[in-house]
């Protein structure tokens, strides 16, 4: 599961937990990351919710009809990710697409959850721009699991024993920043450090873009070879993740400047924080700024190598692991996925039907967009 599917499972089980009564729509040949939740459904019956929790970005027409409370989930920043890619004609149509959901949630949503003060920012500007002042935007970011992960880990094909693991956990997609990491490394010498990256197509995926073979060129431009850069290039199921994060001593989680990463919250550094590993990140988004407060790791500039291979360095030495991992041990309690959910367990049971705009106003805003148009 993507990280965006991730949330939704894990903030169902939240409200499964509080009293509710769940189902989860997800596509053909979806299933349960792991037992004991809510209900994975393919159809599901729209007659049936008195709420549907949806992304705005997939947000399905039928959600908008009937008397029902809409909370739409805008953690994700699509908008900026799709401005951050090469403009390919898949990925204007994506934008045109994506941007026109948007009068659309605006019009009807009764609440929306951002993850960060920056989104939550977004959110309210442009409610406010729909006329949908009463609205609430509830922070509601990424949480983690009640229960610590196991101890075991396994060991990483292709990195010697005794090797340092700086483990880069996730896609490699264009806003984020993979060649610092690698210019970085590079800086480190002979250092017994293998920076691993996963490379591996998602299961259900048709091909991966970033394969071993696209790593091992990225890497050879660095001057760098195995092991110093080692391909994951085998599927980590999610209940099966904690094997690898244990193995890492850094998980590094670098990105480009710009309003994706203002917008971002890091969902993967999350993962981290859950199995007590120290993060690398670049500065930005609300992820670095909670993780330079806590003291989960190091912040370095974007887009400067010697400044992170000069945090790499002292993330990598005993004190600052001990350092970053005693915080991490003190804090992660704060973003269990029922503490982080609070604020929307807590607005559910109460959260009023908004004066909502004209539907039909909303629709032909975005068929403007559809069709080129409007901006959206």
């Amino acid at each position: 599961m993507a990280g965006s599917a991730l949330r939704a499972w894990e903030l169902a089980r939240v409200l499964l937990r509080a009293g509710h009564d769940v189902r989860v729509a997800g596509a053909p040949g979806s299933t349960a990351p792991v037992p004991n939740g809510p209900e994975v459904v393919h159809r599901p019956r729209w007659a049936w919710p008195q709420v549907v929790l949806s992304p705005p970005w997939n947000l399905s027409p039928r959600a908008l009809l009937g008397r029902r409370r809409l909370v739409v989930d805008g953690a994700t920043p699509l908008l900026a990710e799709l401005a951050a890619m090469p403009a390919s004609r898949l990925v204007r149509r994506r934008r045109r697409t994506a941007r026109a959901r948007l009068p659309l949630a605006l019009a009807h949503a009764d609440a929306v959850l951002a993850a960060g003060r920056a989104q939550a920012a977004w959110w309210r500007q442009r409610l406010d721009g729909a006329g949908r002042r009463e609205a609430p935007v509830l922070n509601v970011p990424f949480g983690l699991p009640e229960v610590d992960p196991p101890a075991e880990a396994d060991e990483i094909a292709g990195v010697p024993a005794g090797w340092a693991v700086v483990l880069w956990w996730g896609g490699v997609w264009p806003w984020l920043d993979l060649d610092t990491l690698l210019a970085a490394r590079a800086l480190l010498g002979d250092a017994p450090v293998a920076v691993v990256v996963p490379t591996a197509r998602r299961p259900g995926a048709p091909a991966v873009s970033f394969d071993a073979t696209a790593l091992l060129e990225r890497a050879a431009a660095h001057g760098l070879a195995p092991p110093r850069v080692v391909a994951l290039d085998r599927w980590i199921p999610y209940a099966e993740r904690h094997r690898i994060l244990r193995r890492a001593a850094v998980v590094a989680v670098l990105h480009r400047p710009g309003e994706e990463a203002e917008l971002s919250f890091r969902t993967r550094a999350l993962d981290a924080v859950w199995a007590g590993v120290p993060l690398l990140l670049s500065e930005g988004g609300a992820v670095a700024a909670t993780a330079q407060r806590l003291g989960w790791g190091a912040v370095a500039p974007a887009l400067k190598p010697q400044a992170a291979a000069e945090a790499l360095a002292r993330l990598l030495s005993e004190p600052e692991q001990r350092r970053c991992r005693s915080a991490i041990a003190s804090t992660r309690g704060d973003w269990s996925w029922p503490a982080v959910a609070a604020p929307l367990v807590e607005t559910l049971p109460r959260l009023p039907a908004t004066a909502r705009t004209s539907l039909l106003g909303a629709a032909l805003r975005a068929a403007f967009v559809l069709i080129g148009r409007g901006s959206g």
